[in-house]
């Protein structure tokens, strides 16, 4: 479950990277068998490693220049993290919700559509001090750590939140899908 969790984030991030935030329409690439490695091959792809799946998304479509699948994918650990640092999936949607962005919240929730969030919400909920040090820690502008989490987030809630509503095992199901990633992540460093 944890790959396939993975692989339907990343694949709706890319997605919506190459349509623009907030817009759909395009289908996300199947990532779950045929003639793709599933997640490897798409980490592989991003990351340089490996070939992508028909139809993935690459840097050099991507709304963050030469890199940005690779920052995409290096993101998606740390907004994982972040959301378990910050209490799961409910204490962030109730953050987004404090803020002023409960409509967007409750988007990435329903079945339907996501919403982007304003260029500030993502100052306002994750802190200019995290997205600092987030910068920093990547070498990339505060700027693209921003739409980076932007993209990301909703796609996170999205995926966890499949029938519409938090499921009791959100947390747990996040926590298990970051670690799959981790250890994908050190296989592809390794090659």
């Amino acid at each position: 479950m944890a790959n396939s969790l993975i692989e339907q984030i990343l694949a709706g991030v890319l997605s919506n990277a190459t349509l623009g935030r907030g817009q759909s329409g395009a289908e996300s690439p199947s990532l779950d068998g045929g003639s793709s490695g599933g997640l490897g091959d798409l980490l592989g792809g991003i990351l340089g490693g490996g070939r992508a799946p028909a139809g993935t998304p690459t840097e050099r479509s991507s709304p963050f220049g030469g890199g940005g699948g690779a920052l995409l994918a290096m993101l998606l650990p740390l907004a994982m993290q972040w959301v378990q640092r910050n209490g799961g999936l409910g204490a962030v949607l109730g953050k987004f919700q404090q803020k002023g962005y409960s409509q967007q919240a409750a988007s990435w929730v329903s079945t339907g559509e996501n919403e982007a969030l304003p260029q500030q919400a993502i100052d306002d909920v994750v802190g200019l001090d995290e997205l600092s040090r987030l910068s920093q820690q990547l070498g990339v502008p505060q700027q693209e750590v921003a739409d980076g989490f932007a993209q990301i987030l909703p796609e996170v809630v999205h995926q966890l939140t499949p029938q519409g509503e938090v499921a009791g095992n959100a947390d747990d199901v996040l926590t298990e899908g970051m670690s799959e990633l981790e250890t994908l992540l050190r296989r592809l460093d390794a090659r």
